[in-house]
């Protein structure tokens, strides 16, 4: 797989988590209206806007050639790499082995998924300076560099004509690296 499927798969999967709270609510709503739950999936199917409004339209789809809502449930889970609508998938599950409000199951789902969303949304705003910072501290040794070898040739000759001169730019490059994968690991905050 390419770098740039990759992307829009994230990309993609990006927008379907973003859009699972507000659908959520509109599925948790129909059910609340007297819907059935795969007329409810119908109707977020209808009323959603892309990705979302695609892969319940594939579910619908999947129910009317017969199979189940735990079985459409599962099929959006597999395609849909997501870690907040297998929490659907798995909560309707147990709400059709053991019953319950299946409504204020996924009003509750909803909430801790935006909740989940806005706080992403912080840490991306609170982290965006140390990002910005460790990408600065990357390049800055490489164009400063770059500006010395065209500035004074005669500066960096040492370093191209020796075997230690190679050493120490492969060292320093290396160096670079790790404290970029460090600064990384170190922004990077999951929730």
């Amino acid at each position: 797989m390419c770098i740039r499927d990759r992307y829009r798969i994230n990309k993609r999967l990006k927008a379907f988590n973003n859009q699972l709270g507000d659908t959520l609510t509109l599925l948790s709503n129909a059910i609340k209206a007297g819907y059935s739950f795969a007329q409810a999936i119908d109707t977020v199917a209808k009323n959603a806007v892309a990705p979302i409004a695609d892969e319940f339209g594939r579910a619908v789809r999947e129910m009317n050639l017969g199979g189940s809502p735990d079985e459409a449930l599962s099929n959006i889970t597999k395609r849909i790499a997501s870690a907040d609508f297998d929490l659907v998938a798995t909560a309707y599950a147990i709400h059709r082995t053991v019953g319950g409000n299946l409504a204020e199951i996924l009003d509750n789902i909803a909430y801790t998924i935006r909740e989940r969303v806005r706080i992403k949304g912080e840490i991306a705003t609170l982290t965006a300076q140390a990002r910005a910072s460790g990408t600065l501290i990357t390049f800055l040794p490489l164009v400063l560099a770059t500006f010395m070898f065209f500035v004074t040739p005669t500066y960096f000759r040492p370093m191209f004509d020796s075997i230690i001169g190679w050493a120490l730019i492969g060292l320093g490059l290396f160096m670079i690296f790790i404290g970029n994968l460090i600064i990384r690991r170190v922004v990077a905050i999951e929730v």
